[in-house]
């Protein structure tokens, strides 16, 4: 140590390895030691999701006070692209960066929770979110530079010196002054991305980010505060701005959460006070509604107070897909944009907790609601734009878990699922009550007075064309006759234009009818099919034995004929697969037939499936890979085992179709089975032709048949086979178990993936098996 003190005073790395050295001579005291490996599983890890990781970055431009944070992901559709995270906040000394940045789990944030110049909450306490970036990439650039400040500091990390077997102590990091004065704020250069960032992929992180940050507050103190904190600091908000970056072209992501709000049916508002009273409030003026009501702890008693939840606010936006609320060119968009953001999201102490409200996510229930049939009225994730607000900054009713993807499942979460529960659906009933629409199915005193909506649509016509007809001058005494007629003729022309839109609204209706019909036309004939094939095996089933049989004794013919001997061989070989795939088939069409439900072992499931599928799959030239299985006991919760036959059996024939059409060397299909987030979840990846990105929606759609020469479908002969309701039934049957199904970002190496994500089974539902 002397020496190098001596003839290498500036070589810190070294004396920080000898010092560490030096500790093991202690032989009273022992100290700990951090492995450099703690990066990689803070950073790999901790932050699973990619998602996740850049919102921890998005949160830290907004801790730092920044206006706008832009996000530029630079070819960035293979992995190996660049994200560039820029800001103009306050930016960082060498201090702040040394001693906050580069410290791990930094209280920083703990000892200064409001931001400095606009006075804000600050989003992290933990102090690990800085370790997202290597979540990200393999090499971050750091500039930062400070408001008032002339020094512009770079910071260099490479992500790879990181690794397990040495003292973190140790690594060192180049930090330099730079000359770039016109800026303040932080930019993070992120380099070799390790996933790819298509543009539906950054669509899917631009609905993320813009979410993260409360919309506005809810309860009487926290609008107060943010009142005079606004006041005080001026502060002019907070929003991200995506980009996508290819060559010199720089494509933005347009904002689809466009002002929507005022299309609602209704708006329903709640909230629990510091005494654990609960109100709620329905407000329509499309409907001219305005209540109050007194909820309480327990159905029927409003009087009844929470024990444990307080200080609770929530606000939804009810949407009903009709005309009559939503202007038709407006509906398409926004039931759209309610299938990716549609829902309730949760917010602690002004920051959104994931996955609460996350597409697939039905964390009160209402889409389980919906399936039970319990209450009618249309009330799922998608009729809903909203947000709940819980304030405990001690963290004590609701902290977050280690993962900070979602809450403990403490009695205060639990008396807050069933407050926001009841709430909405309260105020759907409201709502429905006032449109005349049934709320139960055992509901008296009620009755349908038209079959169909278009039915009641032509009566209302023909109302308005008689009363258009007889419109005549009367009671107008003390106007002028051409007041009267300009009274009339305006009133003439709205009920001309009330018509010609019921006239509209009945074509379209008659030709959803037209659609729904072949539809149903061709699950009859699917149906009918279905029967046959069950028939079919079941019958060839006892003819299989004996063409063994016969096979065996053809075998003893010509035992000297290589020729003969061969075809014999591969005669029994293919009685042998007809035999295994009837079995197969005749078993799941038996299982159907008693429809009981049961968790299905997904791995178990795929695995059996494939054993069957590899019999013939040698000469169709593609490649069936090991199953990749993330975690034990994957268990969905329970399903028809057909229905996971009829699934996997869609993928496989469409990846075979793609396969041939692309000719790759070797074709390839790779599965793989994990959790996440209390779903099972199924990726099939194939080295098809891929499906181009402006059709990876359209699929699932009835009648959109996968056998076209463009994308992930077949030749003009396949299209005499397909009926464009193969992935379409498949989405039925996911939807049906409150499941989800998408294309997503392939593996590696291949072109196409669906990923397919079901909830996991209970410890009840397991109970039974």
């Amino acid at each position: 140590m002397a020496l190098v003190l001596a003839n290498e005073p500036s070589n810190y790395d070294k004396i920080l390895e000898l010092s560490s050295k030096l500790a093991s001579f202690d032989k009273d005291y022992v100290r700990f030691s951090v492995d450099a490996g703690v990066i990689n599983r803070l950073g790999t890890e901790l932050v699973g999701k990619k998602e996740t990781a850049v919102s921890e970055l998005v949160k830290n431009a907004y801790d730092a006070d920044a206006v706008t944070v832009k996000l530029i992901f630079e070819n960035s559709d293979n992995e190996g692209g660049t994200l560039r995270i820029e800001d103009d906040g306050t930016g960082m000394s060498r201090d702040e960066l040394v001693n906050g940045f580069m410290k791990i789990s930094s209280t920083d944030k703990v000892h200064n929770p409001i931001s400095p110049k606009y006075k804000r909450n600050r989003a992290g306490r933990k102090g690990i979110g800085r370790f997202a970036v290597q979540r990200l990439g393999k090499r971050l650039t750091i500039i930062t530079k400070k408001e008032n400040s002339n020094q512009t500091i770079q910071l260099s990390i490479d992500w790879d010196k990181y690794q397990g077997d040495k003292d973190l102590q140790t690594i060192s990091n180049k930090v330099e002054l730079i000359d770039k004065k016109d800026f303040h704020g932080t930019t993070l250069i992120i380099d070799e991305l390790k996933d790819s960032w298509t543009k539906a992929s950054i669509e899917r992180i631009y609905r993320y980010v813009s979410a993260l940050i409360q919309p506005f507050p809810l309860s009487k103190e926290r609008i107060k505060q943010e009142e005079e904190r606004n006041e005080t600091t001026l502060d002019p908000g907070f929003k991200a701005e995506l980009f996508k970056k290819e060559g010199d072209e720089i494509t933005t992501i347009a904002d689809e959460q466009s002002m929507i709000f005022r299309y609602a049916a209704a708006v329903i508002e709640g909230y629990v006070d510091n005494e654990g009273n609960s109100v709620i409030s329905v407000e329509s003026k499309k409907l001219n509604i305005s209540e109050v009501i007194q909820l309480g702890a327990i159905k029927d008693k409003p009087e009844l107070k929470y024990k444990k939840l307080r200080n609770v606010n929530f606000k939804a936006y009810y949407f009903l897909y009709l005309k009559e609320y939503i202007p038709s060119q407006q509906i398409k968009k926004i039931s759209d944009l309610a299938q990716h953001s549609g829902g309730i999201r949760l917010y602690r102490n002004g920051f959104r907790v994931l996955p609460y409200g996350e597409f697939g996510d039905d964390w009160l229930e209402l889409d389980e609601s919906v399936k039970k049939r319990g209450l009618l009225p249309v009330h799922s994730n998608t009729n809903f734009f909203g947000f709940v607000e819980v304030y405990d900054r001690a963290g004590i009713e609701f902290e977050e878990t280690s993962s900070r993807e979602g809450l403990l499942e403490t009695q205060s979460f639990e008396e807050l699922r069933d407050f926001v529960y009841r709430g909405i659906t309260t105020g759907v009933v409201k709502v429905s009550q006032k449109r005349n629409v049934k709320i139960t199915t055992n509901q008296k005193n009620w009755e349908r007075k038209y079959e169909r909506p278009v039915e009641r649509l032509k009566d209302l016509k023909d109302d308005l064309e008689k009363e258009s007809e007889r419109t005549q001058i009367e009671n107008y005494s003390g106007k002028t006759k051409d007041d009267i007629k300009a009274e009339l003729d305006e009133k003439s022309n709205k009920i001309k234009d009330a018509v010609k839109s019921i006239d509209e609204v009945i074509t379209l209706q008659e030709e959803k009818d037209e659609s729904q019909l072949k539809e149903i036309s061709v699950l009859r004939i699917l149906g009918s099919l279905g029967l046959s094939i069950g028939i079919y095996t079941h019958e060839i089933r006892q003819y299989i034995a004996t063409i063994l049989a016969t096979v065996k004794i053809l075998a003893k013919k010509f035992p000297d004929d290589k020729t003969y001997q061969d075809r014999i061989t591969r005669l029994k070989d293919n009685v042998k697969t007809l035999h295994t795939y009837t079995s197969y088939f005749d078993k799941t069409v038996s299982e159907n037939v008693t429809r009981e439900l049961a968790p299905q072992e997904l791995p178990v499931v795929v695995g059996q499936f494939f054993n069957v599928i590899s019999l013939d799959n040698t000469k169709k030239k593609t490649k069936i890979l090991p199953i990749v299985t993330k975690g034990d006991d994957l268990y969905t919760i329970p399903m028809h085992s057909s229905e996971w036959a009829t699934i996997l059996y869609n993928l496989y024939t469409n990846a075979l179709k793609a396969i041939k059409r692309a000719e790759p060397e070797q074709g390839q299909i790779l599965m793989e089975i994990g959790r996440d987030d209390g779903l099972i979840y199924l990726e099939f990846n194939d080295n098809g032709d891929g499906i181009p990105e402006d059709k990876r929606e359209e699929i699932f759609d009835a009648f959109y048949t996968t056998s076209t020469s463009s994308g992930h479908f077949a030749d003009e002969d396949d299209e005499l086979l397909g009926t464009g309701l193969g992935l379409k039934i498949v989405k039925d049957m996911i939807d049906a178990y409150n499941g989800n199904i998408e294309v997503v970002d392939p593996e590696k190496g291949f072109k196409t993936c669906i990923r397919i994500e079901i909830p996991e089974a209970t410890e009840e539902d397991l109970e039974n098996i």
